[in-house]
């Protein structure tokens, strides 16, 4: 099979099984991607407040906490196109759900729930596929390759995503990205793969985080809780700056396609200098972007910001990913990838708590972006 891509910043001859993974992921973020930015919008405009929405994703990730052993065993036994394949049944439930929402609030308690599901099944299988399929020396290259092909979905899907929602609303929105999620996992059943089945243990994998050997990098995982900011209140905040979705989408698709060329290059730093080292400017640099956005409120400032947040974030997310796999490298992938997902699910249920429990104090916005800061110096740990 004639390989995906050719820049040098790619790896040349990729396994075929990543090039089903990077197309698979490719049709999924784009349908998430045209999704993701305007979730907390469309809750926004239905009448929830900051802190309501953080509850929304503290059942999300409370959840998907206990869950995600059980998603690791999954994968262990079955295999992860298997896992994959149930993940794209519970996405189109979660967006179904969400246009459900205007007409009965009590699924605002339910969406969540298959959220949780859906990353159940395809986060444990997501990570096992890569570490299973990438070598070593060039793990950092691929995984940032395949994360700006992410960025690069996030620059079709919001501006996309804003056209759908101004012509047409927020129920053909959800409904067409359930209709693309129908499509994402054929890619992964081109090839025939046989499940290798692994011993796996819901207890041993339920306590990994909290065991000493694993918490310093427990608070390096829990530090992505910043993420929940830039999923959550930071469109919200450029909403409210912008009022118009669809030029809010051209905004964060033009932030983005410039953070696209950035991670490869990322991902190329990171495979030649210390990991550690890449990890350590790249936190420090978004804890000082997270700062900044206190004191923003001129619209081409907050382009600024949206670009350079995204820019230092997919840094630590690809140095932070590559050392990951690093240590899973010949050992056993299920446990480790979801012990990966397990620090990210604790960093934002933490932050969730902590945005309802102090945005009382004064302003949410303000609260929630020095929260990210500071979650932000975490990853120092790792």
């Amino acid at each position: 099979m004639r390989p995906l891509f050719h820049f040098h910043y790619f790896k040349i001859h990729l396994p075929v099984q990543l090039e089903e993974l990077y197309l698979t992921a490719a049709l999924m973020d784009f349908a998430g991607a045209a999704i993701a930015l305007f979730e907390p919008i469309f809750l926004w405009t239905l009448g929830y407040g900051i802190r309501q929405i953080m509850m929304f994703y503290l059942l999300l990730y409370g959840v998907y906490f206990f869950l995600l052993p059980l998603g690791g065993k999954f994968v262990a036994r079955f295999g992860p196109e298997r896992s994959i394949m149930i993940s794209t049944i519970c996405l189109i439930g979660y967006f179904l759900a969400l246009v459900g929402i205007q007409a009965y609030s009590m699924l605002f308690m339910v969406a969540p729930l298959l959220f949780a599901l859906q990353k159940t099944f395809y986060w444990p299988a997501y990570h096992f596929e890569f570490m299973r399929y990438s070598p070593k020396q060039e793990r950092g290259r691929e995984f940032s390759g395949i994360w700006t092909i992410t960025t690069l979905m996030y620059v079709l899907g919001p501006v996309t995503g804003g056209l759908v929602v101004k012509f047409f609303g927020f129920t053909a929105l959800f409904v067409g990205a359930a209709a693309i999620i129908l499509l994402s996992s054929l890619p992964l059943f081109a090839t025939k793969n046989q499940p290798k089945r692994e011993a796996y243990s819901y207890l041993k994998s339920l306590v990994l985080p909290f065991r000493r050997r694993y918490l310093k990098s427990t608070f390096g995982y829990v530090g992505l809780g910043a993420e929940l900011i830039g999923m959550t209140v930071w469109p919200i905040f450029i909403f409210l700056i912008y009022k118009d979705l669809f030029n809010l989408g051209l905004l964060v698709g033009a932030a983005a396609l410039v953070t696209a060329v950035t991670t490869l290059a990322a991902g190329k730093w990171t495979d030649r200098t210390a990991k550690r080292h890449v990890l350590t400017v790249s936190s420090i640099s978004e804890a000082v972007t997270w700062l900044l956005r206190i004191f923003t409120r001129f619209p081409p400032f907050v382009f600024l910001l949206d670009a350079l947040g995204r820019i230092t974030h997919n840094s630590v997310f690809v140095s932070l990913t590559a050392m990951t796999y690093d240590r899973a490298h010949d050992d056993d992938y299920s446990w480790h990838g979801v012990y990966y997902e397990q620090g990210f699910a604790l960093g934002k249920s933490l932050m969730a708590v902590m945005v309802i429990g102090l945005a009382a104090a004064g302003d949410p916005f303000n609260v929630a972006f020095l929260l990210a800061s500071l979650f932000s110096f975490l990853h120092l740990a790792f």
